[in-house]
């Protein structure tokens, strides 16, 4: 099987390809251009190194957030573009999940926590499986932590932007390495390649897929503000 997998859920952004079940290209870049400035040279690098076409591909897997709300938009467009045109069925990956398949199947739960901005979190906990314990939320980060009651591993941005509160509440815990802390494309070919069965192209699955942003933007919630008169929106 081909996959070509995206991450574009943050700051930083990668691309992988898997030829014939093997990942035979990965591309990760943390510069300061943006995603519309280097997704499509990245894949199309990516392409050419594994010496296949986009016609060669079987499954796109895509970060489908939450994250970067810019970010999130320009890799689902893409994405989108891509399976339409050419009929290619489209797997999208919670980012949570993503990271915290970096620490499949290690000794104690996964936390993912990413670094949401406004002093919030995106978080969720994982059993070492992958099994949801908490679902997916946007929180404070002292409200999420109040509902951990066993020893953790943190992965993400998060945890590292708020060790000091994690260890002041005494929660038994680790911290993930600096390369697990990453959402990588590669990690969404592993994903894919666990799967039964991979996804049909279903055009309409395609054509309504959102972003899983689980909050407003910023420029929705001043919106609002100014449409209601209501500072806590």
């Amino acid at each position: 099987m081909n996959i070509l997998a995206l991450d574009t859920s943050s700051t930083s952004g990668s691309v992988a390809i898997c030829k014939d079940n093997k990942i035979s290209f990965i591309s990760y870049l943390d510069i300061q251009t943006t995603h519309s400035e280097r997704l499509m040279p990245q894949i199309d690098f990516g392409l050419k190194q594994a010496k296949l076409t986009i016609e060669d591909i079987d499954l796109i897997c895509l970060s489908n957030g939450p994250g970067s709300f810019t970010g999130i938009r320009i890799g689902l467009a893409t994405a989108k573009g891509f399976c339409m045109g050419k009929e290619i069925p489209l797997l999208p990956v919670n980012t949570l999940k993503l990271l915290a398949y970096n620490l499949y199947g290690c000794k104690w739960s996964i936390l993912p926590f990413i670094d949401a901005k406004m002093d919030e979190v995106y978080a969720a906990l994982y059993s070492s499986d992958l099994e949801e314990k908490i679902p997916p939320q946007n929180a404070k980060p002292d409200d999420f932590l109040k509902m951990i009651k066993e020893p953790v591993i943190f992965v993400g941005d998060g945890a590292i932007k708020y060790k000091e509160q994690i260890e002041k509440k005494g929660i038994q815990f680790e911290m993930a390495l600096p390369h697990q802390n990453i959402p990588l494309a590669s990690s969404l070919i592993s994903i894919a390649l666990k799967l039964n069965e991979i996804p049909k192209f279903k055009f309409d699955f395609i054509a309504e897929l959102e972003p899983y942003y689980l909050r407003k933007s910023q420029a929705e919630i001043i919106k609002k503000q100014k449409e209601t008169g209501d500072i806590n929106v």
